[in-house]
């Protein structure tokens, strides 16, 4: 694992299960750094899904991410604005933040442009007091103070619009670079809003090249022609190349005393005295550098935006410093498990050559920790992971699936075995030896899903020995298998997307399956009353979970079906589920989320059921599905994308964990594990202050607590009902009205566990 610099240890940490209820937060990577702007006091650098700032010297530094107030994620440029004493957020999707004081003001006049089928704000060149956003289409002239639209800058006809990477002045002329030419107009007297005012540098070796930025020394402009990958000089009257031996260009930058030119795995740092190579931060480094931005700042130093470390200080004395808030290494999740303490992503890292690897992020105690190939030998040239098993006796013990790799074992965070074609009874088809899923039974056998073997599901016993489970009707098969569960009645389920489900429970040895039971069933769904009888096929069958109450609850890609009992499945006769439908009173059948893809379900410790999408983010609904309790989107709440990966929920805390298309973030539930005894039974604040405004939450608690708060004359102030081991109370008595400073006597009574406990709370009101 990388070390950084530990600036984080300068923050409070909240670790699971002491944050608000109802509270968000996004883990996104702070890692791949795209753009870095300077401050009078800090740096600010910006990845895709937010942002960081850091004082200069780096003793400090404060984050912002959807859930702490910006707007959304897709970040593709940042600048700061001297005059106004704004930051400016520009995203993928035209929309435009501006951060002061902590503060963020929304513009989204851009992201409204429904004519406009790229709005990409590539990047922000600020002056006075306006700013101007080089988008996919031109320029628009952004007056800060007032935060609106001033003017728009078309680079082109309407049906001939040229996309601006970058705008300067140069000679009392605003020169733009753009994917046809460089186009240049006087600063004043003329409309700019025509197109028709704007000229065409023809001077230029390739007029109608594609230039992606510009910089400023020794009174020349500089352009970067990606092109032709070079990098032109201009005097005001001719274009020259400069620089010409270094290639692979990705942007250059102006410095005080030549350029910055940021290139694949290089920097380059030009002046009059001569030109200094970067290739790497540190001797022997094992990993490419990979920078996307730069800037020297008031004090001199060297600020490098680097897609793999992070942001990086050059100092005076020429070492390199890495500033990387605690955060998961990359945002593009490929799996994602809770355990008892701790939370398990697989993430996906590029190699060298650029080939996806596996990676893990580990969120423990609060911290991050971050693993890939240059921290362990045995992830390299790893495929990407797809999913976890966790050791539940051993937490230092886990098992990850790979696309292509096989199975891995990890001992203390590190690959202790590596299983595949080569080792053992797994099977590959052109070198690629894929496992979907894995799972882990009662008696700790390991079970897999091989889609490259010559048996689909295998298991690999508790005797070490690699079974082939060679049921009929699943042997090799183009058709996918996909998620493994072992249920707790003993029958195991295997997901086929293209045919239903499997289910098979080993009735003696493993490596004998002439006793076992098995079947293979389309997953199917049956509603009938007195006059209708109706049978629904469902195909896309996409994930499979056992609640509670041991029913299983299978999304497909047209909705839910859910089976009471599902050990009937080895019974002979049709197997049917059902769809849950809502109540709303009417008394009319409607099942839930019948036009949606589902993409993960998860059960939380009341036997509610979290259901990802693939289009429409996270519904959240009763024990039986008859009621939707929570529909969050992209739109009414800080979840990152409305694409769906995968659900997870840390069993003690009730943080539910969403895996997205543009990373993980977090959700605090109001529902928890059930203990079995009241012996960790506790209340959360306490004290009570009055500064604090969110739900106390009761914790420790089982399934079905009666919890009554009374005062200490024993007059009732509230009473409500565990979900799971949780029960909150928003700090209120009857009317709606905040309770008085005092000692109140919180009663919890379970009928299950023939027991009672009080505990006392503080309140200062």
């Amino acid at each position: 694992m990388k070390i950084f610099l530990s600036i984080l240890l300068l923050l409070p940490v909240l670790s699971l299960g002491q944050s608000r209820i109802g509270g968000w937060k996004a883990h996104v990577s702070f890692t791949p750094v795209i753009a870095v702007a300077e401050t009078p006091d800090v740096i600010a650098a910006a990845t895709a899904g937010g942002i960081f700032l850091t004082e200069k010297n780096g003793s400090q530094f404060t984050t912002k991410t959807k859930s702490e107030g910006l707007s959304e994620v897709g970040i593709s440029a940042i600048a700061y604005s001297s005059d106004t004493g704004f930051l400016l957020i520009g995203y993928e999707s035209g929309n435009l933040d501006l951060l002061k004081n902590g503060q963020v003001t929304n513009l989204p006049d851009l992201t409204r442009k429904a004519e406009l089928s790229n709005k990409t704000i590539h990047h922000i060149f600020c002056e006075g007091s306006f700013a101007y956003l080089c988008c996919a289409f031109g320029i628009v002239k952004i007056d800060i103070q007032k935060a609106e639209v001033a003017e728009t800058w078309y680079l082109g006809s309407n049906n001939n619009l040229n996309a601006a990477y970058d705008l300067t002045t140069f000679n009392n002329s605003w020169f733009v670079a753009t994917n046809h030419g460089i186009f240049w107009a006087v600063k004043t007297g003329s409309n700019l809003q025509d197109y028709r005012n704007w000229q065409q540098q023809t001077s230029l070796p390739l007029p109608d090249a594609s230039f992606s930025s510009f910089a400023q020394s020794d009174g020349l402009l500089f352009t970067h022609d990606i092109s032709n990958d070079r990098i032109l000089a201009y005097n005001g009257s001719v274009w020259q190349p400069q620089f010409t031996g270094i290639k692979n260009i990705r942007c250059i930058r102006s410095s005080p005393n030549g350029l910055t030119v940021l290139a694949e795995g290089e920097v380059w740092l030009t002046s009059k005295s001569g030109n200094a190579l970067i290739t790497e931060y540190q001797p022997g480094g094992t990993s490419a550098i990979d920078p996307r931005d730069a800037l020297t700042d008031s004090n001199g130093n060297l600020w490098i935006g680097d897609h793999r470390f992070g942001l990086t200080q050059k100092t005076g004395t020429g070492t390199f410093r890495h500033f990387v808030p605690d955060s998961p290494g990359s945002d593009q999740i490929s799996a994602l498990k809770t355990g008892t303490e701790e939370v398990y992503v697989a993430t996906v890292a590029s190699n060298q050559a650029g080939i996806p690897e596996a990676a893990i992020s580990i969120l423990q105690n609060g911290t991050w920790q971050n693993f890939s190939a240059a921290d362990d030998n045995g992830l390299q040239s790893v495929k990407p992971i797809t999913s976890f098993a966790l050791n539940g006796d051993h937490p230092d013990e886990y098992w990850a699936s790979t696309s292509g790799s096989g199975l891995l074992f990890f001992q203390k965070n590190r690959v202790a075995a590596h299983y595949n074609e080569q080792n053992s009874t797994l099977g590959a088809l052109n070198g690629n030896c894929v496992i979907n899923c894995i799972a882990i039974d009662a008696q700790k056998n390991l079970f897999y899903t091989n889609p490259t073997g010559k048996a689909r599901i295998g298991i690999k016993a508790t005797d070490g020995n690699f079974v082939q489970l060679s049921y009929p009707g699943m042997g090799f098969s183009t058709s996918p298998t996909g998620e493994i569960i072992a249920g707790s009645t003993a029958t195991n389920w295997a997901v086929l997307p293209d045919e239903g489900l499997f289910a098979f429970k080993i009735k003696g040895s493993t490596d004998n399956i002439s006793d076992d039971q098995y079947r293979k069933v389309a997953v199917q769904s049956r509603f009938s009353n007195v006059s209708t009888t109706i049978v629904t096929n469902f195909n896309g069958v996409s994930t499979v979970v056992e609640d509670l109450t041991h029913q299983l609850w299978i999304g497909t890609s047209t909705g839910i079906v859910v089976y009471s009992n599902p050990d009937k499945i080895f019974e002979s006769g049709e197997f049917y589920g059902i769809q849950p439908s809502l109540d709303d009173g009417e008394g009319l059948f409607k099942p839930i989320l019948a036009k949606e893809k589902i993409t993960a379900i998860a059960v939380d410790g009341g036997n509610r059921k979290w259901c990802g999408t693939a289009n429409s983010g996270v519904f959240l609904f009763s024990e039986n599905g008859d009621h939707l309790l929570r529909h969050f989107d992209s739109n009414n709440s800080p979840l990152l994308s409305d694409q769906i990966l995968s659900i997870g929920i840390a069993p003690k805390s009730g943080e539910v964990f969403f895996a997205t298309s543009k990373g993980l973030i977090s959700f605090k539930s109001d529902a928890a594990t059930s203990e079995i005894s009241f012996d960790k039974a506790y209340v959360w604040p306490n004290p009570l202050r009055e500064t604090y405004t969110g739900s106390v939450t009761i914790d420790g608690l089982t399934d079905g607590t009666d919890v009554r708060i009374t005062d200490v004359a024993g007059n009732l102030v509230y009473r409500t009902t565990s979900l799971g081991g949780r029960a909150i109370w928003n700090g209120q008595n009857a009317r709606g009205v905040r309770v008085s400073t005092g000692v109140y006597l919180i009663f919890c009574s379970s009928a299950s566990l023939n027991a009672t406990k009080i505990i006392k709370l503080l309140v200062i009101h």
